[in-house]
């Protein structure tokens, strides 16, 4: 009987442990494929990269399967000089769209729409 209550003590001890991991940790944990798709309704040729692998379609849509987090990176405005970054983690089975960021000034300002 004593090692039936030793079992129930350290299992309940040890559900605080499950409760704070969130999505992102439990992919990392399990290292599991994540697979997303990324449309460009832009027109512009917007070259960026998914977990350090850069684009083979700077133009179209593009298909992704990674294990690695699904880390994008773009430059959101090409009319500076220099890259102005900006970083997002995608989701499993998410649909996303290059678009025009009509929230700032700038005309040719691009953002990453969740569709």
């Amino acid at each position: 009987m004593s090692n039936i209550n030793t079992m129930l003590e350290s299992t309940s001890a040890n559900q605080h442990l499950f409760v704070d991991l969130n999505e992102n940790d439990a992919e990392t944990l399990s290292g599991g494929l994540e697979t997303f798709t990324i449309y460009n309704e832009t027109g512009l040729r917007i070259p960026y990269t998914v977990d350090g692998t850069l684009t083979v379609r700077p133009y179209g849509d593009s298909e992704w399967t990674t294990g690695q987090g699904g880390i994008i990176k773009f430059d959101y405005d090409f009319g500076l000089e220099g890259v102005q970054l900006r970083t997002y983690n995608l989701a499993d089975g998410g649909k996303y769209a290059f678009r025009y960021d009509a929230r700032t000034s700038y005309a040719q300002d691009i953002e990453l729409y969740t569709i």
